[in-house]
């Protein structure tokens, strides 16, 4: 066994000094300054275009799209969103100044910062996303303090808070920005890509909502959306 693992990493090494990388240095600025990659034209849609192609094809996942012009107005958007959804005014929050600094209680909301399986099932969840991808429609987000992934799982509703110029035109920009998200914690150590509603067709091939996570997904998009 130890002639064939010596085996498979001298070819590994004999690889990697053909390509130039057999050196630690060469290894380290190849993850520092990595190739550019082959993108598909529908990963690369014109800036003017991105925003009408990611609210396009959120809505094909399944999920509702509301415009607010800015941080503050969050909270009554919320509101409109729960009452249309004949849903309890109560919303859980992560510990995200963009989001705790607002008036929530002035918007007639109760918050939460629970994030127990108790606490969440059956409510709604607001959080921040670090981009939304206009190829797919599917919302980014890295786990941290900011992020709890039990508040993306957990609860019945999920609201989204993305501002208009975090919307990027293919996954390749997401890995970008998921590296530049860090917090106290360091870089996160998950990425997750939210693609609508949970939903699943395993059971004689009826579609079920909220199988594995949240069965409505709203995304609030801040800025000018036209």
């Amino acid at each position: 066994m130890s002639d064939a693992r010596n085996a498979i990493f001298a070819k590994i090494k004999a690889a990697d000094a053909k390509r130039g990388n057999a050196s630690p240095a060469a290894a380290k600025a190849r993850l520092e300054t990595p190739p550019p990659q082959l993108v598909p034209a529908m990963g690369k849609p014109a800036a003017a275009d991105a925003l009408d192609l990611f609210i396009a094809k959120a809505i094909e996942l399944g999920c509702t799209v509301a415009d607010c012009p800015s941080f503050d107005d969050v909270p009554a958007k919320v509101t409109a969103y729960l009452n249309e959804q004949d849903s309890p005014l109560q919303v859980m929050l992560p510990m995200d100044e963009d989001l705790s600094s607002l008036n929530w209680l002035q918007a007639g909301l109760t918050v939460s910062a629970e994030t127990s399986r108790q606490a969440l099932d059956g409510n709604t969840s607001v959080t921040r996303a670090i981009a939304g991808v206009a190829e797919t429609g599917a919302v980014a987000v890295t786990s941290g303090a900011k992020y709890p992934v039990s508040l993306g799982l957990l609860p019945d509703r999920h609201i989204f808070v993305l501002k208009v110029d975090e919307i990027t035109g293919g996954y390749e920009d997401v890995w970008r920005l998921a590296r530049n998200a860090k917090d106290n914690q360091g870089v996160a150590r998950a990425v997750n890509l939210i693609g609508g509603p949970s939903r699943t067709g395993d059971i004689e091939a009826t579609l079920v909502m909220g199988a594995h996570g949240p069965r409505t997904v709203h995304i609030i998009l801040i800025g000018p959306t036209s």
